[in-house]
């Protein structure tokens, strides 16, 4: 009985490892906020400086952003508030009614 040092599938885990690492490499780029994107945007984290924007009128909700674009507040599957170009935006992932999610960009002011 004769082991090898090398498993039968060594070379061709070899060749694959480096392109499956460049495939994810760019997938984390693309999925980064403001990544490669030609405008720069800062989100924020702190549900207590959104609740405070929305308490002093500097912005509206996101259900009612939603609103504006024509969907319901039981379709948003996520939200995140972004300072875009000087401006506060809304980008909220929504389901529509065909089943398919897309993300929004509305207005946030």
């Amino acid at each position: 009985m004769s082991h090898s040092a090398t498993p039968p599938y060594g070379a061709a885990m070899t060749r694959l490892f480096p392109k499956r690492i460049a495939t994810m490499a760019m997938v984390l780029g693309l999925c980064l906020p403001g990544a490669g994107g030609a405008m720069a945007q800062a989100c924020i984290d702190s549900s207590a400086e959104i609740q405070a924007l929305i308490s002093e009128g500097r912005i509206i909700s996101q259900y009612e952003a939603v609103a504006s674009a024509g969907y319901s507040a039981d379709q948003i599957l996520n939200f995140r508030l972004c300072e875009q170009g000087g401006r506060y935006v809304w980008i909220i992932g929504v389901l529509s009614a065909d089943g398919t999610a897309q993300n929004l960009t509305i207005s946030a002011e």
